[in-house]
């Protein structure tokens, strides 16, 4: 299995987005929660076409985009911060994880525990007292992995699968 000390963290280039961008389509599949029935391939696809952003993204200065490399050179994990985003209640500014992906082969190495301390510390640099993320609740390894680190449930993402009504008959 391989280490997280063999591994280098340091903040993205231009030169690592199609590799991010790969690495985060090749794992979105981990995060698409049961409740929707939509095809992996459809869920790729819109996450790659999302993910072009990134290209811009990375110049602002509230981004903290960085990535976990093996001895070879090979990106084996990324994290998307961003820094000053609003609490939706309080107004407070806060960081936010748009997206944490680490190769399956480097799960549980260490590796997204750099990534994810990499990204606090980036957010605590800029003077913020909170970093939030969003994860899928079916998927209990990345939730207990994140307990683990000391993140705690602050609110819940609700949904409904709407079915049309059965209609009444008028009397």
């Amino acid at each position: 299995m391989p280490l997280a000390d063999e591994v280098v963290v340091r903040p993205a280039s231009s030169s690592d987005i199609p590799a991010i961008i790969d690495l985060a389509v090749e794992v979105v599949g981990h995060s698409v929660s049961p409740l929707r029935e939509s095809r992996l391939e459809a869920v790729q696809e819109y996450r790659r076409a999302d993910l072009q952003a990134l290209h811009e993204v990375l110049a602002l200065p509230e981004s903290g985009i960085f990535v976990a490399e093996d001895r070879q050179g090979r990106l084996v994990g990324h994290v998307i911060a961003m820094a000053g985003r609003s609490e939706s209640s309080t107004g407070e500014l806060q960081g936010w994880i748009f997206d944490l992906s680490v190769v399956p082969d480097f799960w549980g190495t260490g590796v997204a525990r750099r990534l994810l301390e990499r990204a606090e510390d980036f957010v605590m640099a800029r003077g913020l007292r909170f970093l939030g993320l969003g994860v899928t609740s079916a998927n209990k390894r990345a939730l207990a992995f994140y307990e683990r680190l000391g993140y705690q449930e602050e609110r819940k993402q609700m949904v409904k699968t709407l079915s049309p009504r059965a209609s009444e008959e008028e009397h």
